[in-house]
Order: structure tokens, then sequence, then C-alpha cells
């Protein structure tokens, strides 16, 4: 799957490159006044001891590594306020591309925003591509190097931002499925040994 993404927009790229500079304009001036509504709207979650990016803490909630993680991973927030995530892999080793699948509770959360984390960057830009299906509550992101068949990353880092609105009140989950994988550069599956949760509680 992320080797047919990859090569449709390996193809791509000499378009997306002649249309880069314009687009790039367009979107500086749509995405910051943007952005900087949601962060006003964002509430600060109250806060939490655990870092789940500590790979101690991480094995004292039963989550082995390599593992894909939520950054916060728990929210205390005011129903319909927006809350903002950090989806990170952690201790990875060589690691080429990404397919993340999120379930989320449809009736209590909403996806108001996605952007891509900096664990593929690279001179041209990550490959970044996203499905979110709201009728059964599934995000699909897809992310590599852009144009390069061996770089790799590997260790602790940022694969994409989400904020998410809370629809009303209640507690609900966010979480990696078991469809979520890492690649390596020949798009062989890497072994996962955790799947983080992430808890969310709008009063």
């Amino acid at each position: 799957m992320l080797y047919a993404i990859r090569y449709i927009l390996h193809v791509l790229r000499h378009t997306i490159d002649l249309n880069r500079r314009r687009i790039t304009s367009n979107v500086q001036r749509i995405t910051l006044p943007v952005l900087m509504i949601l962060l006003v709207s964002c509430e600060v979650p109250t806060e939490v001891y655990d870092n789940p990016l500590d790979e101690e803490a991480a094995e004292e909630e039963g989550i082995d590594t390599p593992a894909l993680v939520f950054f916060p991973d728990k929210f205390e927030v005011t129903a319909g306020s927006s809350i903002s995530v950090q989806l990170y892999a952690l201790e990875v080793t060589e690691v080429a591309g990404a397919h993340i699948q999120l379930a989320y509770d449809k009736s209590l959360v909403s996806v108001n925003l996605i952007n891509a984390g900096d664990f593929f960057s690279s001179s041209s830009g990550p490959v970044f591509v996203y499905v979110d299906d709201p009728e059964s509550g599934i995000l699909d992101i897809y992310t590599s190097f852009l144009g390069s068949d061996s770089a790799t990353v590997s260790g602790t880092g940022n694969i994409a931002t989400l904020v998410l609105g809370t629809t009303t009140s209640g507690e609900s989950t966010i979480s990696y499925t078991d469809q979520s994988e890492l690649v390596d550069r020949h798009d062989n599956p890497l072994e996962l040994k955790g799947l983080g949760q992430g808890e969310i509680n709008a009063q």
C-alpha cells in the first residue's frame, strides 16, 4: 500500500514542483489564519505527570517499544472545545514510511485539522496523505520520505499533529488500530510491539 502511494506521488512530483511556489504562497495565506483560530480555541488540557514519550513510563503502561503513542495521551476539557494531540513513533529503527490508522468515537469527537510532523522531514518535505471517514470514525494517514528510496529515520519522532473537536460531553478514546504499520526502505513492515491510546474526558 505504501509503495503504491509513494510511486503515484513520485510520478506527480514534477507537476507538484512546477506549482510548488504558487501553492505554497496560497497555502500560507489560508493556513496561518486558520491555525491561529484553531490554536486560540484549543483548551490547555489538565496537566498529566506521566510522559508517554518516556520509554520507562510507556513500559509501566504496558507499552513495549518500538511503539506508536500519543502525546499528550490524557485530556480533560470542556465539551465543545478543541485539543491538539501529536502522533509519535517511539524508539523505532530505520523507518522509511508509515501507514497510521486511528479509530475515534465519532459521536463525541471530530477531526478538525491534520498536519505532517517532522519525523520524515527532508529538503523536499514528506509525502503526507490522509483520509478521514467521520461516518465510521476512522482516520488513515500515509507518510514517507519524498523522492528517496534510501532515506530512513530512527529514534523517537512526531509523525503528525491532530486538532480534534469535542462535540459533546463524555469520555472517549482515540487509538491506533492493528492496521497501523511502519515500513523500511524496501516497503517491508517493521515490528511494532506497542500501540498507545489517548483518553479524552469532555465535561
